[in-house]
């Protein structure tokens, strides 16, 4: 019995020798292992594709469980041009891993740039779905492929939802979150032209000709264009495709309204969610259904309600005071045109200090005119700057008490012809 107690402490040392051998064993290895990461990324950075491959292929194989060497493979593979390759790399890189997402990133690239628009909005939307990959940061690559496609309401909310985010994080004054803001002024400000769409929707189709996406974005600029004839049939390849399709429904509304198809729109009001619509929407449609009715008091009341969260709509201004004038009210319609012409005047001047880019100085004032003119998420994004620089604080203030009272996209459940029907009722309230 002794005897076995000596052997047993005998074999201690044995032990923590062969530990210590192992864990220098492994320390050597981890340094081969980066060290062989180093020299491909080093050629994948110098240009040297095929090398990079070479080593990275080595490094996979070596190590089965490495998500970055899986995700360097893909991106050599991808800059050759050799798509499935690059796929198939991708493919072996773990939901859980941190270069999940870069992988889907580099995925969408390849769908994209073959014309297959549905495919990588398709991703994206499945990798949100997976609870396992950290998706924070793949809705905002959406934001091209949506501008492309005529989707501009989708792809500023896109930007709205990546700045919160990052506000979330206390980052809404970052560099990055400041981009973000000005993306947004800037697009909504400046569309993408219609013929940079017809050029991408003709490159993509010539690609990929069944892509649905495709066929939506040529529906959009044909509904931009009033070719309103092309739109609808367009749009009706897009519902047999995908016939609870919400952005085809979305562009349905807009057909129906700009084709003065009351009978369409309440089929589409059917189709659409509310949760998610600005109120300026809701009340917009509001306003142009009640104009179907040729009861002008009625419809003051609603473009009364419409100006409320969205002063600035200067079409809906001038019906209001022509409605007015009608009405026989001279004076309260010239002081309408008088206010139109106000707001004109500060869309200008917030134009240009866009077009200056000089968000860090202009921030406080951006703020302030942003209110003005009822873009409430640029002026959360340029309030949170001027805080951030201490800028204009007496605007800066006034600004924080205008945003907590600043209506709010909704939030009921229910089809957004509910919601409709609830905002005329309490339009028609109005006394």
């Amino acid at each position: 019995m002794e005897g076995r107690r000596v052997r047993r402490w005998q074999l201690i040392p044995v032990a923590i020798a062969l530990a210590i051998g192992l864990c220098g064993w492994r320390a050597v290895d981890v340094r081969r292992y980066r060290s062989g990461l180093a020299e491909a990324q080093a050629d994948l950075d110098g240009g040297r594709f095929a090398l990079a491959a070479n080593k990275l292929t080595a490094l996979v194989t070596w190590k089965p469980g490495s998500d970055e060497a899986w995700y360097l493979l893909g991106t050599c593979e991808a800059a050759r041009g050799r798509d499935e390759a690059a796929e198939a790399a991708w493919s072996h890189i773990a939901p859980g891993s941190p270069f999940a997402p870069r992988a889907i990133q580099g995925r969408l690239q390849i769908e994209a740039g073959a014309g297959r628009l549905a495919r990588a909005e398709d991703l994206v939307l499945r990798a949100l779905a997976d609870p396992r990959i950290d998706g924070a940061s793949l809705p905002i690559l959406l934001s091209p492929i949506y501008c492309q496609e005529g989707r501009l309401e989708e792809t500023l909310g896109l930007l709205e939802a990546r700045w919160k985010a990052l506000d979330a994080k206390g980052e809404g004054a970052s560099e990055a979150a400041v981009n973000l803001v000005r993306a947004h002024a800037g697009l909504r400000l400046n569309p993408v032209p219609r013929q940079a769409i017809r050029d991408a929707m003709d490159q993509a189709a010539a690609l990929a000709p069944g892509d649905d996406r495709i066929w939506l974005g040529r529906a959009n600029l044909a509904i931009d264009e009033r070719a309103l004839d092309e739109a609808r049939r367009r749009l009706e390849d897009c519902l047999r495709r995908r016939p609870d399709d919400v952005p085809v429904w979305r562009s349905w509304l807009r057909w129906a309204m700009a084709s003065g198809r009351s009978d369409e729109v309440d089929r589409a009001l059917g189709r659409l969610p509310a949760a998610g619509v600005p109120p300026a929407e809701l009340r917009r449609i509001v306003a142009w259904r009640v104009g179907r009715l040729a009861d002008p008091t009625r419809e003051r009341r609603a473009i009364d309600r419409l100006l409320e969260v969205d002063p600035a709509d200067t079409a809906a201004m001038e019906r209001l005071a022509a409605l007015t004038a009608t009405m026989g009210d001279a004076a309260v319609a010239a002081e309408i045109r008088d206010r139109r012409a106000e707001v004109e005047r500060r869309q200008r001047r917030y134009r240009s200090l866009e077009a200056r880019g000089q968000p860090l100085r202009d921030a406080a004032e951006m703020a302030r005119l942003a209110v003005e003119l009822g873009e409430w998420f640029e002026a959360r994004g340029f309030l949170t700057l001027a805080e951030a620089v201490g800028d204009g604080r007496n605007e800066t203030l006034a600004v924080a008490a205008s945003l907590r009272s600043a209506p709010r996209p909704m939030r009921a459940a229910g089809s957004l012809a509910a919601a409709v029907a609830a905002e005329e009722a309490a339009g028609h309230g109005v006394r």
